[in-house]
């Protein structure tokens, strides 16, 4: 049996991998580091020590004193830096949501920062190489950088912990995450057109034939149209099993094969075929909101849920990530969702593709907050503010605004069921007519 490689997975992975590294910018800096000053010491830009010249250092030991404190202190800083961020990550991760921290690895300015002060403290390391003690000439270009070098880590330092400080506010955190989604929304979903079909998968067959799945991971990437030619080619229906963000598991099926003519057969190398499917598949080790617009609606709701629970009871907090989660439904609404069909060209369904319908994604943010705290009423009228707001922009399709109709309708049973008090009972009435009137096309009342 020939060995598949996954050309195409191994590049979404390094993409991934380079995506959300946290060494790449100061690998870079060590490296930069040596080269410049090893350029810098070999440039014949030095002047006697008794002359002075850009930067008096008293001599080679004053030179030498000078590299040696802006090492050391760089060194002190990265250090500091480095813990502020491992306090940060534990914050969000205990205060928010386990996935969250990832957000603070990815953070570019953090990457920068830390980049900065082991450039600096790098370079003075190998300036320092450079001056000799035993000679009236010193590097006085090198030193005089390496002064210049620790103002600017200095600067970096304070323009760190102001980072830090407003990067961990649960306003930059959902801020964060809603826009991320979005991008990954627009960029894996065509924008929807008047009588869009909304197309069902086809049945599997009896003669359907499993390819299965080499290892476990995660479904990061669907790429079906890599398929297409190659199921036109040898008559062919490939369905996929998952979806993005599903758990594949190693000797299950990721597709089922089954030729369309009912007398037809299956292609001869069938490692020609599982190397196909695969190469059209990413598969790794976790979730990424780059293509999977679900994962970052679980985020904001596991935010909501942590900030509900008794331990923080913070109904602000969830107010708030529900307001993220809008924003995600409102552009869901505009965008063409459900099953991906692709076609050939005398239009014969090939490939089969399932993706998650709007009632999906309304579901996943409306169920898990209806049934943790339906006795909290700022959270459950946020939640029908929500579901008013996503009618407004659901109004022209039927579908979706009978899903929206269908949650506003168990929110509403189940305050019921965990309220008491008639005024708030009253509230959530109001709030469940304002949906009605929302899905109406009609304006809302102000009164």
């Amino acid at each position: 049996m020939k060995m598949l490689v996954n050309t195409s997975a191994l590049l979404g992975r390094l993409r991934m991998l380079i995506h959300q590294a946290f060494w790449i910018f100061p690998m870079i800096a060590i490296f930069a580091g040596i080269l410049t000053a090893t350029f810098v010491t070999r440039l014949n830009v030095t002047t006697s020590a008794s002359l002075g010249g850009l930067l008096t250092t008293g001599g080679p030991v004053g030179a030498r004193n000078l590299v040696e404190t802006v090492a050391s202190t760089s060194l002190t800083v990265v250090t500091i830096a480095f813990s502020v961020t491992i306090v940060a990550l534990q914050v969000a991760a205990a205060q928010y949501s386990p996935r969250v921290p990832r957000q603070f690895i990815r953070d570019r300015a953090t990457q920068l920062t830390l980049a900065v002060f082991i450039f600096t403290f790098v370079y003075c390391l190998a300036v320092l190489r450079s001056i000799r003690e035993d000679t009236v000439v010193v590097p006085q270009l090198a030193v005089t950088l390496a002064f210049i070098f620790a103002l600017i880590s200095v600067a970096a330092f304070v323009y760190f912990i102001h980072h830090i400080v407003h990067a961990i506010r649960i306003e930059e955190i959902l801020r964060h995450v809603e826009k991320r989604t979005v991008w990954a929304l627009t960029a894996n979903y065509e924008r929807r057109e008047e009588g869009d079909p909304k197309p069902d998968l086809p049945e599997i067959p009896d003669r359907a034939v499993p390819v299965r799945a080499t290892s476990s991971g995660i479904i990061q990437r669907i790429n079906a149209d890599l398929l297409l030619d190659y199921a036109t080619k040898n008559d062919l229906v490939i369905h996929y099993v998952y979806m993005l963000g599903d758990q594949a598991v190693k000797d299950t099926a990721l597709a089922w094969v089954w030729p369309a003519d009912p007398d037809g057969q299956l292609p001869d190398d069938e490692d020609d075929l599982r190397a196909k499917i695969a190469k059209s598949m990413q598969i790794g080790r976790e979730r990424s909101v780059q293509a999977d617009v679900a994962f970052g609606l679980t985020q904001l709701v596991d935010i909501a849920l942590r900030a509900v629970s008794t331990a923080i009871n913070d109904p602000t907090t969830a107010c708030a990530s529900i307001r993220s989660a809008e924003i995600v439904l409102v552009q869901l609404c505009q965008h063409r969702l459900g099953n991906l069909l692709l076609e050939d060209d005398d239009g014969n369904v090939r490939v089969a593709v399932p993706r998650r319908s709007f009632e999906a994604y309304l579901d996943m943010v409306v169920t898990p907050l209806r049934r943790t705290c339906p006795s909290d009423m700022a959270v459950m009228l946020r939640l029908s503010e929500m579901l008013a707001d996503v009618g407004r922009a659901a109004v022209e399709s039927d579908q979706e605004g009978d899903a929206v109709a269908h949650h506003m309708e168990l929110v509403q049973r189940a305050v019921d069921r965990a309220v008491r008090e008639e005024e708030d009972l009253g509230k959530i009435q109001r709030a469940a007519r304002a949906v009605e009137i929302a899905l109406s096309g009609k304006p809302p009342r102000l009164s």
